[in-house]
């Protein structure tokens, strides 16, 4: 969301190149082509279709250049106190957790320093290097108190990734929180590595599962959020405002017949 156009939802979409285990075995031919950065052609018969999103992401695009066309807005209005949302949708195998998150944490890579690291890490470096930009500038007349919580929905149960058990959370509203998880845990975080570390512990608790599209195929939805506090005093008054940022992988939305998922997979 972006306060200064209207609040609207933006669409994005990043063309992923073929998988390393495949790209010997195929021609030349193309089914989709970046036509602008904001246009895709696809190639079907009898004549192909364009269609028009906010920003298209072609093969060569950075990781660097995603977050900072998709993310950098969202982040900095979020410190100025608006709720924001990104989150990424698409088949397994598509590069969804990669976009995310980045290159797998195998073979010693540390995700959270890599060049290829993904929007998450990216938001959270950021987001801090613009809290402490703010605390640098106006010293203790500002106050930040940053907060993060973990769940995923499975089998339409939520679960709380930070705290982990058996039993799912139930969903409550009331007047001053609206709708919200209850008992879900939350931690304090004081710098970008402090959030990184929330995440990582929390992902390892993720529910996955082989399908024939994908070996780690994430089966449930996570939801990342940062909560964000600020407190400015101007003269002997406080404005105080408080914002929510929501990080979301959600589990792949290919059908059934191409993963040949069953029974608790399928569900």
């Amino acid at each position: 969301f972006y306060r200064n156009e209207g609040d609207n939802i933006k669409v994005y979409i990043r063309i992923r190149p073929p998988l390393k285990h495949v790209q010997d075995g195929i021609n030349d031919t193309v089914c989709l082509e970046a036509t602008t950065n904001n246009s895709v052609t696809i190639f079907t018969k009898p004549e192909p279709k364009q269609f028009s999103y906010d920003f298209v992401a072609n093969m060569e695009t950075t990781q660097e250049e995603v977050f900072t066309t998709v993310g950098k807005g969202i982040i900095e209005a979020f410190v100025n106190g608006f709720n924001g949302t990104i989150f990424a949708y698409g088949q397994t195998g598509s590069g969804k957790t990669f976009t995310m998150m980045g290159p797998p944490g195998d073979d010693g890579i540390d995700t959270f320093t890599h060049e290829m690291r993904g929007v998450i890490p990216r938001c959270f470096e950021y987001m801090f290097s613009l809290i402490n930009r703010e605390q640098e500038k106006i010293g203790d007349r500002v106050e930040f108190l940053a907060t993060c919580s973990f769940l995923e929905i499975y089998n339409e149960q939520v679960y709380d990734l930070i705290s982990p058990s058996t039993a799912g959370l139930q969903l409550r509203e009331n007047i001053k929180k609206g709708v919200f998880v209850d008992s879900l845990a939350e931690r304090d975080v004081c710098s970008a590595k402090d959030a990184y570390r929330v995440l990582e512990s929390g992902w390892l608790n993720r529910r996955v599962a082989s399908t024939s599209m994908n070996r780690e195929s994430s089966r449930s939805h996570a939801v990342f959020t940062v909560s964000l506090s600020s407190k400015r005093r101007v003269g002997g008054m406080a404005n105080i405002k408080v914002a929510k940022l929501h990080l979301v992988d959600l589990a792949g939305s290919e059908r059934q017949k191409d993963t040949n998922t069953q029974d608790l997979r399928l569900k």
